[in-house]
């Protein structure tokens, strides 16, 4: 190690030490620190401290040597008295050997006179005693020896020396780590504390407890933990949540471990804090772009899966669309010459065979036309083709083809409000098929045993689509329906216009609403078995019925009504029900329409 030159000697000229307190004068070694002069020193003053300690080191190890080789010596010693002893007991035995010959010749003697037998044991006794004392002296003489040599080659003075600087050193270690270090007792009352923020001085701080110098959140969790420690005897790390009064919530991590006396008893705990706020932001910052990358990664696995499905279910109902188209070409010419044939001469037996083939292929064909038209609308190939006609035309068609397909005593009635226009411009073709499915094919007829079927249409005039428009939520599907239920009793035509205000439910709303345009409102009611109200939610869903009993006793595939409602939307209309069970049904379609300009003028 470098010995520093004697132009460093005053390194430590400025700093007073305080031997009161046992502290160094900090704030005036921080002075001269922040000087040129003063770093220079400090630097000096290390190289001195480290030659120092280097020196202390090597003496201890020297006289570290040195007392083992006095150790051996003494060992050493120690064997050669044991030798001797040996060779003194081996000498004596001899004697002995000697004496017993001499005793045989005696034998006689000894054995009513032991008077000097006695006398030579006590000799023997005597002469290792003092053999013994004189061993014990030397030692002690040796062991006074080493001591002097000892204290006069270590004094006192320099190992005190040596400590002072080592704890101001470690003081000023202390002071540039960002660390709280703290001694507490068994009652957790600070003995000793350093604290690298400090906000109170170390006198406001000993002899009390964390509820006495803090408060806020943390204190108590901390304080629980510490007796945790005490009574368990095993040390444990934690993060706790400080509210400081000047720096406001501070994370810090506490290592606490337990202090025990020379006899096992815990007698307190020691604790290093690290303030840890910014590593806890930063951790809490990766947390959470992991947790929206986790979250991005799901939503596109998410997408991508919903893709390959929508893929899959686009793919198969392209294939059950053209399986039906190609099923439907001939089904329609088996129908078309069983129809031809039942316009012949035939036997009943023939006649009834014949109802059931039609029957059963015009069930086929409807189930294939649903398919085929639910296909083109979700595909988006079926595209609307505004034409002008006849809405009254419309009604009285579609009249008369549930007409031809009806076997039951039913009435069949149709009503049209005087204030309908008598050409209007929309897809006649989807209008006609949307009412053929609620009147013919799915509902209607089919769930109406006796009573009336029927069709009402009339108009929702400026005035009351404006006040609807203004009092009511848009209704842009057919997820409205009503409990209520609009009486159908034997009206003639003049009181079909009145229907018009039992039915006004589920205007919407539609910017293109100008004075060219009119809302044709159709309304087809039944006086059949109702739908429950537990349905309704249910009834516009592919595949659903309103009662499976129904499916078995009439049949169907439940895509009548799906195909109405995607009809509907795509026209830009709606689809409202009102039902009660064993009374009746209302299907109301609302379509906006434009006036041909003649008809307008």
């Amino acid at each position: 190690m470098e010995n520093p030159g004697k132009d460093h000697e005053d390194a430590l000229k400025d700093v007073e030490f305080r031997e009161q307190h046992g502290r160094v004068d900090l704030n005036r070694l921080l002075e001269i620190a922040n000087t040129e002069r003063g770093a220079f020193q400090m630097q000096s003053f290390v190289k001195q401290w480290e030659y120092k300690r280097a020196n202390t080191a090597r003496l201890l190890n020297e006289e570290l040597a040195r007392l083992s080789e006095q150790r051996k010596e003494i060992e050493q010693k120690k064997q050669q008295m044991l030798e001797e002893e040996r060779h003194n007991a081996l000498k004596c035995s001899s004697q002995e050997s000697s004496d017993l010959s001499h005793d045989q010749e005696l034998e006689d003697d000894a054995e009513y006179d032991t008077v000097s037998y006695w006398k030579w044991r006590a000799l023997r006794s005597e002469k290792a005693h003092e053999a013994d004392l004189q061993r014990e002296r030397s030692l002690e003489e040796k062991l006074e020896e080493y001591m002097k040599k000892f204290q006069s080659e270590t004094p006192v003075e320099e190992f005190s020396a040596v400590l002072k600087r080592a704890d101001y050193f470690l003081h000023l270690i202390l002071q540039s780590s960002p660390v709280v270090i703290a001694h507490q007792d068994a009652e957790l009352r600070y003995r000793y504390i350093f604290n690298h923020f400090p906000t109170l001085a170390d006198e406001d701080v000993i002899g009390k407890t964390d509820h006495e110098i803090l408060s806020g959140e943390g204190i108590d969790e901390m304080n629980k933990v510490k007796r945790e420690v005490m009574a368990k005897g095993i040390p444990t790390k934690r993060e706790f949540v400080f509210d400081t009064p000047l720096f406001g919530p501070k994370t810090f991590v506490v290592y606490i471990e337990p202090v025990f006396s020379k006899s096992g008893e815990t007698i307190g705990v020691n604790y290093v804090a690290m303030d840890i706020t910014d590593q806890v932001k930063t951790r809490e910052k990766m947390t959470d772009i992991r947790v929206r990358e986790a979250v991005q990664k799901a939503k596109e696995t998410e997408h991508s899966r919903s893709l390959n499905i929508i893929e899959e279910t686009t793919q198969a109902a392209q294939t059950l669309a053209t399986m039906s188209h190609e099923i439907r070409s001939p089904l329609s010419e088996v129908l078309s010459i069983a129809e031809i044939l039942a316009t012949t001469k035939l036997d009943q037996e023939q006649h009834q065979l014949l109802e059931v083939m039609l029957s059963a292929g015009n069930a086929v064909l409807q189930l294939i036309d649903g398919i085929l038209g639910l296909s083109k609308v979700e595909s988006g190939v079926m595209k609307l083709q505004p034409a002008i006609f006849r809405p009254r035309e419309i009604v009285k068609h579609v009249l008369q083809t549930a007409s031809s397909f009806m076997k039951k005593e039913l009435i069949l009635e149709g009503c049209i409000g005087d204030d309908v226009p008598s050409e209007v411009i929309a897809d006649a073709q989807k209008i006609q098929e949307i009412l053929r499915y609620l009147i013919s094919f799915s509902n209607a007829v089919k769930f109406t045993h006796e009573g009336k079927v029927g069709i009402n249409l009339n108009i929702v005039d400026k005035q009351q689509l404006e006040c609807k428009i203004e009092h009511t939520s848009p209704v842009n599907t057919a997820t409205e329906y009503y409990a209520a239920w609009p009486s159908h009793s034997g009206k003639d035509a003049s009181s079909c216009s009145n229907r018009e205000d039992a039915h006004q439910n589920g205007i919407p709303s539609n910017e293109n609403c100008t004075e060219e345009t009119v809302w044709l409102r159709f309304d087809v009611y039944d006086t059949g078995m109702g739908i429950p109200e537990k349905s309704l939610p249910f009834l516009f869903k592919r595949y659903i019925h309103a009662n499976g009993d129904h499916t078995t006793k009439y049949g169907g595939t439940g895509l009548g009504l799906a195909v109405c409602k995607q009809l509907v939307d795509l026209m830009g209309g709606t689809l409202t029900v009102i039902s009660k069970e064993n009374e009746g049904s209302t299907f109301s379609v609302m379509l906006p329409c434009t006036i041909p300009a003649r008809e307008a003028q």
